[in-house]
């Protein structure tokens, strides 16, 4: 007896979050990563797998570089083989003013260090697949910025 499946295509997008202290990779959905990068899942599919171009994020780290964001965060994980694997998901993001600490005394090297929620996003990755099977495409992934 054979079961027939229909396959839901499914977007993520891989993003760098920074702060003051680290850098860790968490994935974002299709509606809020294209929100966030101003770019649609159909736009990338057409660009790498239509146009067979590469995908140039260079734009979007420029309008990403100098936001801060309120990020709300999700950590999955699972053990198999005796190690523990984690992952982080964003479940929302608000964007927050970026006012950096003005001093008047010049003596004074205190900077207001970032809370834990507030960090740059910076777009490193695309994939697009179904939710039953690997990535359709995986455009190259830019350097990180540190």
């Amino acid at each position: 007896m054979h079961r027939k499946t229909a396959l839901v295509p499914r977007c993520s997008f891989q993003i760098d979050l920074i702060d003051n202290t680290a850098t860790t990779t968490a994935s974002i959905s299709a509606d809020l990563g294209e929100k966030m990068m101003s770019m649609t899942a159909e736009d990338i599919f057409d660009i790498t797998c239509t146009k067979r171009q590469s995908l140039s994020l260079t734009h979007v780290h420029e309008m990403l570089s100098n936001k801060v964001f309120a990020i709300q965060l999700r950590k999955s994980s699972w053990a198999s083989s005796n190690t523990t694997h984690a992952t982080l998901s964003i479940l929302s993001y608000t964007e927050k003013q970026h006012t950096p600490q003005i001093t008047t005394d010049r003596t004074s090297k205190k900077i207001k260090p970032l809370e834990i929620s507030e960090v740059q996003v910076m777009a490193t990755t695309t994939a697009v697949g179904s939710s039953d099977g690997p990535p359709k495409f995986k455009p190259p992934t830019p350097s990180k910025k540190v």
